[in-house]
C-alpha cells in the first residue's frame, strides 16, 4: 500500500482539521477529540483527486484500501493537531498568521464558487460566442507522413553524421527508383515506434514537432520523397501521404470547449464587477508603487 499513501492531497486533510464545518448527518468513519470524519467527506476528497479517480477507473477493487489509507492519514493528522494544540503551537504568532491565510483563501474560494454557481448560460449564448470567436477553434494545417530514420546521437562526430547522411541518401535513391517505402522503413529505419508500421508517423499538425523538421515536411507535395532532413534524432527520409488543410472545427465538435471558454469569460466579468464593488466597500490600501495595481482600486 505504500505506493498509494501519497495519491491524495494532504492539504485537503488539513482543511478538514481547521476549516470544514462537518454535518452531523451521514456515516461517521473516524473521531479524534473534537474532529469528526464522515463518509461524505472522504468521498468528496476522492472525487476531487484526479490521481485517485484514475486509479479507481482502472482498479475499482482498490476503493476500500484507498479509503482506509485516507482515514488513517486523517487520524494521524488529527493526533498531531491535538498534540500541537496541547503544546500551544496554535497560539504562536507565525502559526496564527498561516492559519488565518489558509482560512482567508478557503473562504475566498467558497465565496467565488457561491457567486458563480448560479451563472446561467444558454446554448444560444454559447453559439453566439462561437460565431464571434471561430478563430480560437481552428485546427492547424497537417500532414500525414511516413519516415525512415537513420539515427545518430547528439554528440556524434562528423564522420558518424556523414555516414548516416550517406546511408539516408542511398535509401532515398532506392525509393526514387520505385522501391516500396513501407518495406524499406521496416528494413532500415531506426525508429522502433514506427518501423513495423511502414514508417507511419500518423498526422502531424503545425506546432506539434520540432521547427526544423516541420519546416521541411510542410514543403513537400503528396507522394514526394524528401531529401535527408536533419534533426536532433538523425536523418529522416519523409514521404507525405496526405495534405490536410486547416479548418474551423464545427460547433458540434467543440461545443463543450466553447461552453467552458464562454463560462470562464462570464465568470471573469462577474468577478471583475464584484471586485469593483468590494474595492469601494473595503477600500484596501496597497503600498506598492505599481500603477496597474493602483488603477485597479479606482
Amino acid at each position: 500500500m505504500k505506493k498509494f499513501t501519497f495519491i491524495f492531497a494532504i492539504f485537503a486533510l488539513i482543511f478538514c482539521l481547521y476549516l470544514k464545518a462537518y454535518s452531523e448527518e451521514g456515516k461517521l468513519l473516524a473521531e479524534v477529540g473534537p474532529y469528526k470524519l464522515y463518509e461524505e467527506d472522504v468521498n468528496k476528497m476522492m472525487k476531487e483527486d484526479v490521481q485517485i479517480q484514475q486509479l479507481l477507473k482502472s482498479k475499482p477493487e482498490l476503493k476500500d484500501e484507498i479509503v482506509s489509507v485516507i482515514v488513517n492519514k486523517w487520524v494521524n493528522l488529527s493526533l498531531f493537531s491535538l498534540a500541537g494544540k496541547k503544546e500551544g503551537i496554535d497560539k504562536e504568532e507565525s502559526v496564527k498568521r498561516e492559519l488565518a491565510e489558509i482560512e482567508k483563501n478557503f473562504i475566498a474560494q467558497k465565496y467565488f464558487e457561491k457567486k458563480t454557481a448560479n451563472l446561467k448560460i444558454s446554448e444560444k449564448e454559447v453559439k453566439e460566442y462561437y460565431e464571434k470567436n471561430k478563430e480560437k477553434y481552428k485546427e492547424p494545417e497537417a500532414r500525414h507522413i511516413k519516415h525512415i530514420l537513420i539515427y545518430f546521437s547528439k554528440d556524434a562526430d562528423n564522420a558518424t553524421q556523414e555516414s548516416a547522411f550517406k546511408k539516408a541518401n542511398e535509401i532515398r535513391e532506392k525509393l526514387l527508383k520505385g522501391a516500396n517505402f513501407e518495406e524499406l522503413a521496416k528494413m532500415y529505419s531506426d525508429d522502433t515506434g514506427s518501423k513495423e508500421k511502414g514508417g507511419d508517423l500518423g498526422i502531424i499538425r503545425k506546432g506539434q514537432t520540432i521547427p526544423e523538421f516541420e519546416k521541411e515536411i510542410f514543403k513537400l507535395k503528396v507522394g514526394e520523397i524528401s531529401t535527408p532532413i536533419k534533426s536532433p534524432y538523425g536523418y529522416h527520409i519523409v514521404k507525405v501521404e496526405k495534405i490536410i488543410p486547416e479548418r474551423i472545427l464545427p460547433f458540434d465538435e467543440v461545443k463543450n470547449v466553447v461552453e467552458e471558454d464562454y463560462r470562464q469569460e462570464k465568470e471573469e466579468e462577474l468577478i471583475a464587477q464584484i471586485l469593483q464593488n468590494l474595492y469601494k466597500t473595503y477600500q484596501p490600501k496597497i503600498y506598492l508603487k505599481m500603477k496597474d495595481v493602483q488603477n485597479r482600486s479606482k
